[in-house]
């Protein structure tokens, strides 16, 4: 689920960082991956700074976030 407010989204950075660092969540060794993660830069308040989440990070954030979560289900609008 796509986070609706800021709490949400970094949450779900949390998440990915936490998951990233107990090797529960492998990286592909794609460069640009990787690379996004180490670019994500706390505030001196140590929240989330968004300015420095790309793309694949908020993606990759929002896609493990959710296959955290054990009520997910993938839904198929094929049915």
């Amino acid at each position: 689920m796509t986070p609706n407010n800021r709490r949400a989204f970094e949450r779900h950075i949390d998440l990915l960082i936490e998951s990233v660092n107990n090797n529960k969540f492998k990286i592909p060794r794609d460069a640009r991956m990787i690379q996004s993660l180490v670019n994500i830069k706390k505030l001196p308040n140590g929240r989330a700074n968004f300015v420095t989440v790309d793309e694949s990070a908020r993606l990759l954030a929002n896609m493990s976030a959710n296959f955290a979560n054990p009520n997910f289900k993938i839904r198929n609008d094929a049915e």
